[in-house]
């Protein structure tokens, strides 16, 4: 049976268990994988122009060095960053402040998808995908606004205005025609979490157990669809509005196991930001 965990009563079990321990040592990743990845930039369909003004700023900043650097600052997910100057080519590059100054880019993404895109506790945001996105609004000139958002809101935000785009560890694959798409700047896998003492070391393990996953997200979609019969061995599966959430039962007992991408697992297991 599948339950979408209420705002509120998330909001209770983060204060109930905010004690809860855990160190990179008690939790693993299974062997087997649901899947590999790639992370892009959505747009709305029609916006090629602006796709190609943005994806031409993150070449920029690839070969000027301030993607690495960034990449540098989260050590969870730079080994994925796909990247590199010998891979760019250099006909579609902007010159820096070639953007209108009174230009305000409204980037949308995931309030809660650290390493990528978070809030922090004093309501400013942070992550990989956007301190790249405020790099490439710096170099073109451009104003940057933040759009946070639950990531099962993300279509209806883009389709409204409210943003212009979806920049959030946003998986390519299976929505290729759904929008208009910029340059994919990183890989990533589709992976099992799992407490290293649970006994749980291979995917026929979950068989009866109650695993965890983030709603509409790319683990969910493939639970749904290329992974359906291994989720129908599942003795429940619980959808939460967030990972955080989904860890913070995992580490209370509440789930066997999480359906999560290694780069935001690997996030969560090493204590999350510094």
């Amino acid at each position: 049976m599948k339950r979408i965990i209420t705002a509120v009563l998330c909001a209770a079990m983060l204060l109930m268990l905010a004690s809860c321990g855990g160190s990179k040592a008690d939790y693993v990743f299974l062997d087997e994988t649901l899947g590999t990845e790639t992370y892009a930039i959505g747009f709305r369909l029609g916006d090629e122009e602006l796709a190609k003004t943005v994806s031409g700023a993150v070449k920029a900043l690839v070969l000027n060095g301030k993607y690495a650097e960034i990449g540098e600052k989260y050590p969870d997910i730079k080994d994925y960053l796909s990247l590199t100057a010998e891979n760019i080519d250099q006909s579609d590059i902007p010159e820096q402040g070639s953007g209108d100054s009174s230009y305000t880019f409204k980037h949308g993404f995931d309030l809660d998808y650290p390493p990528y895109s978070y809030l922090k506790d004093d309501g400013s945001v942070g992550g990989f995908d956007v301190e790249l996105c405020q790099a490439v609004c710096e170099y073109l000139g451009w104003g940057y606004e933040a759009v946070p958002f639950n990531w099962d809101a993300k279509d209806m935000e883009l389709s409204a205005g409210s943003c212009d785009c979806i920049w959030s560890g946003f998986t390519k694959e299976g929505r290729e025609d759904m929008y208009t798409w910029g340059i994919a700047y990183s890989n990533n896998t589709q992976c099992i979490l799992v407490a290293a003492d649970s006994g749980i070391t291979k995917l026929d393990d979950l068989a009866g157990k109650i695993v965890g996953v983030q709603t509409a997200t790319s683990a969910a979609d493939m639970l749904e669809d290329s992974a359906a019969d291994l989720a129908a061995t599942f003795g429940d599966l619980k959808i939460y509005e967030t990972y955080t959430i989904a860890f913070n039962d995992l580490k209370a007992g509440a789930i066997d196991a999480i359906a999560i991408d290694v780069t935001a697992g690997t996030y969560l297991i090493n204590g999350g930001a510094k």
